[in-house]
């Protein structure tokens, strides 16, 4: 599962994990498997918990096309999966790479919990290191090609500094690629006619529209949150997770950290996309209305120059609102595994919980209480570290 790592780590050796923890990494709480003493990581480490960050890994990868959205100059030779889990991400982006004709690669997961199958099994090229993320990693200098991170609770790129020397770009090779994905914890509701966010390339509106799901940028109108769950969950997840020395909405902050030094990094990128809970009231009223909206890129070279409006789109379909519903469901398991940290934030006993977590439910999942617009919100952000190369790979 995903490491934790907070300030507070840094420098203090009290922190540190010791031997029994690494090779004993779980206790039991609340009737869930979780990490030992280490509360900066506050989901369980069970079974439920693995499914639910595979279903989000999967829903991210549906969402944005590819197994990673940056462009890397050659093709990896090595890749680097930090908090793998259960490797799910590194198993997927080697059967991606094979089939593009890039079978020799080879994967390093790292994680304090040692639940990733052995690969090698499977035909890759495959190591799992246990590794407290807390501690400097313990890699070679620009020994990879491809460093991701995909997980709820590294909220930036400095929280793996450990030393001014040990940044993430130090393990780059020149031309290699960090990439993070997230999602945000707090909940708005996307409001009607989103217009296509600027900059954004032709290939990646043509996924949203393929999806069902919208381009954010600087115009994109949100509101805040219509249904009262939601609603109510918004502070105390916030709340929870200002506790732990983490944030709720990291997708509005991380951009900021791969910017802050051009003298390593020589290109970054990324992409935000809204991702609607499911059947959306004013979708079904733009799909009545007659007018037809054509998107205009505004260079004639497939990026988007200012806020345009997108195509009238169709009624989602079947397929596409089933992935709205699994991304609905991976925020209320989310939702469940924070049940301790919430029910302390909200005031509530644990029988009055019970009962707001079932009717939650119900209005979510059987009453429809999210055509108004409610969405999870995700990103993926990419920087380049300079190089001398100029042949390019693309996902």
């Amino acid at each position: 599962m995903p490491n934790p790592v907070t300030e507070r780590s840094v420098g203090d050796l009290s922190s540190r994990p010791s031997k029994r923890e690494m090779l004993s990494p779980f206790v039991y709480r609340h009737g869930r498997r979780s990490l030992r003493d280490v509360p900066a990581y506050p989901l369980p480490v069970d079974l439920g918990e693995l499914n639910r960050h595979v279903l989000r890994t999967l829903i991210l990868m549906q969402i944005f096309g590819v197994p990673f959205c940056s462009t890397l100059n050659v093709p990896p030779k090595k890749v680097l999966e930090l908090a793998c889990g259960s490797a799910f991400w590194s198993s997927t982006c080697h059967q991606y790479l094979k089939q593009q004709g890039h079978a020799n690669v080879s994967f390093t997961g790292v994680d304090i919990a040692p639940v990733a199958p052995d690969l090698k099994k499977h035909g890759v090229n495959w190591r799992f290191i246990q590794h407290d993320l807390r501690l400097p990693l313990p890699f070679e200098d620009e020994e990879f090609d491809l460093i991701f991170v995909n997980n709820e609770f590294i909220s930036t790129v400095e929280e793996l500094h450990f030393d001014p020397d040990a940044s993430l770009a130090r393990f780059l090779k020149p031309g290699g690629v960090v990439e993070v994905w997230k999602t945000d914890l707090q909940f708005r509701c996307l409001l009607p006619s989103p217009p296509i966010a600027v900059g954004t390339p032709d290939k990646v509106v043509e996924q949203a529209e393929k999806t069902a799901t919208y381009t954010i940028g600087a115009g994109t109108p949100f509101a805040k949150a219509q249904n009262s769950y939601l609603r109510d969950c918004n502070p105390w997840i916030e709340k929870a997770l200002g506790r732990i020395d983490s944030t709720a909405t990291p997708c509005a902050l991380i951009d900021f950290n791969f910017s802050s030094d051009p003298d390593v990094f020589g290109e970054t990128g990324g992409r935000r996309l809204a991702v609607p809970f499911g059947t959306v009231r004013w979708e079904n009223e733009d799909a009545g209305n007659k007018r037809s909206n054509i998107r205009d890129t505004g260079n004639g070279k497939g990026v988007a120059t200012a806020p345009t409006v997108a195509k009238q789109r169709p009624p989602p379909t079947p397929d596409q609102l089933s992935l709205r519903r699994t991304a609905l469901n991976v925020i209320l398991g989310f939702i469940e595994g924070m049940e301790p940290l919430l029910i302390k934030e909200s005031g509530k006993t644990q029988v009055e919980w019970d009962k707001w977590w079932a009717a939650m439910n119900v209005d979510l999942l059987e009453k429809d209480g999210v055509f108004n617009g409610e969405c999870l919100e995700i990103g993926a952000w990419w920087a380049r570290k300079k190089q001398r190369s100029w042949v390019q790979f693309s996902a």
